[in-house]
């Protein structure tokens, strides 16, 4: 469906994070980082948890925004008796897809999931951003003491060997901004995104590690919507303030009698 290219568009939106928020850091160099900007003393050898940081801003990566969509709007389509698909990858060999979902699509006939989010063969119509905070850490976004949270074994509840970790995530009320990509782009899919908008308001939009402790609980708020025509490329309409709040009610309306088309 995208051999011809009829629109591009850019969602521009933020996210503040409501709870303290961690994405597993990769290098020992980082920790060590994190560790002097908090400049604390810490019963340990080393941090075991800090968050992502690229040129000193906190980050989640595209992949990880991505996913979160994808894994929200998936869940809602199913229980509204849509058949959403689940990759190969998602399951052991052998074993049949989750009541409610089908098998992995033909990259011809992909669900309304797979034709925006794409599969492992088959490229989705929208690319998500780096999210980066916009304050550094040198600007005090990490929290000022990191605190340690530790494993219970499930046989007799004692604390795991080894399950002892200190976190030093992100704060709560630091800023993220970002953008979404798309081609093609319908309003359901727009309404979608709205849709995981209003579910953050309320708490159920989490990113990064440690969600089941209690971490990753972000706000989302969209804060612009640009329609690009192709031939010529140049903007044919942009959204903001109350014309964006208006595009974005009807794009949800059209979601919404999506959702309960089956």
């Amino acid at each position: 469906m995208f051999h011809r290219l009829t629109s591009l568009w850019k969602i521009e939106y933020k996210i503040e994070t409501k709870e303290p928020f961690i994405t597993q850091a990769v290098s020992e160099e980082v920790k060590r980082l994190v560790e002097d900007k908090i400049d604390r003393e810490i019963p340990k050898t080393s941090l075991d948890a800090v968050p992502l940081l690229i040129e000193g801003r906190a980050v989640i990566t595209g992949n990880a925004a991505k996913g979160v969509f994808r894994h929200v709007i998936s869940a809602q389509l199913t229980e509204a008796g849509h058949r959403v698909c689940v990759q190969d990858v998602k399951i052991e060999r052998g074993e049949a897809p989750p009541e409610g979902r089908k098998r992995q699509c033909d990259p011809g006939e992909p669900c309304f999931v797979c034709k925006w989010f794409g599969t492992a063969s088959r490229q989705g119509a929208l690319h998500f951003s780096f999210l980066k905070s916009v304050k550094s850490v040198d600007e005090g976004i990490l929290v000022e003491e990191p605190f340690p949270m530790v494993a219970l074994r499930d046989d007799t509840r004692a604390v795991a060997r080894r399950a002892f970790l200190l976190v030093a995530p992100v704060r709560a009320g630091v800023e993220f901004r970002g953008w979404i990509k798309g081609e093609n782009l319908e309003h359901e899919i727009i309404g979608a995104i709205k849709e995981v908008q209003d579910m953050s308001r309320e708490g159920f939009l989490q990113f990064g590690a440690f969600k089941t402790r209690g971490m990753g609980a972000v706000e989302m708020e969209i804060l612009r919507v640009c329609e690009f025509q192709t031939v010529p490329f140049e903007l044919k309409n942009e959204y903001e303030g109350r014309e964006l709040e208006a595009f974005l009610r009807d794009a949800q309306e059209k979601y919404h009698r999506f959702l309960r088309s089956k």
